[in-house]
């Protein structure tokens, strides 16, 4: 999910002010010229380091939004659409039919996972080599049922069309 990206990426913007106090708080003992050296570099510096840091930061943060918000499935009646945003300029788009399912299978992993019903979609599919899998997936379990009772809609229906002829 991207509440632990948005978590580590709000800590790693502090990290910088909370480092910068604990060492002039002379806690860890520098020397007083260390310390003064210090407090000189970042009176000169702090303001452009930390923009710069911070500028970091927020593009690690929205190529991990566009990554997760911009990545989707399409799943119509005939066959399911993988859209894969990765990076701003680059996706990836794969169309299988549900004929060419293999396995179907549903991963959640711990407390927060199972509590939330999210998790890790995997589907294996004939003739694909890429490996075809949502992350984060809102019902897993549900949407994995949804795909199953289509799958046996279109058999049965291609079984009931191959038995009239």
């Amino acid at each position: 999910m991207v509440l632990p990206m948005i978590t580590l990426l709000i800590i790693a913007a502090i990290a910088p002010l909370l480092i910068y106090s604990f060492l002039i708080s002379n806690t860890v003992g520098l020397s007083e010229d260390l310390t003064e050296s210090l407090v000189y570099f970042f009176a000169e510096w702090r303001v452009f380091a930390y923009s710069v840091w911070l500028l970091l930061l927020w593009i690690i943060f929205f190529l991990e939004w566009t990554n997760y918000y911009l990545d989707l499935w399409v799943l119509t009646n005939r066959r399911i659409v993988d859209i894969d945003q990765i990076g701003f300029f680059n996706r990836e788009v794969t169309s299988f039919q549900y004929g060419q399912i293999q396995d179907i299978t549903v991963e959640t992993r711990g407390f927060i996972e199972t509590f939330l019903k999210y998790g890790t979609l995997h589907i294996q599919t004939a003739g694909h080599s890429r490996n075809i899998l949502i992350r984060d997936a809102h019902y897993p379990e549900e949407a994995r049922s949804l795909i199953l009772q289509t799958q046996e809609k279109l058999k049965s229906r291609l079984g009931a069309t191959i038995g009239l002829s």
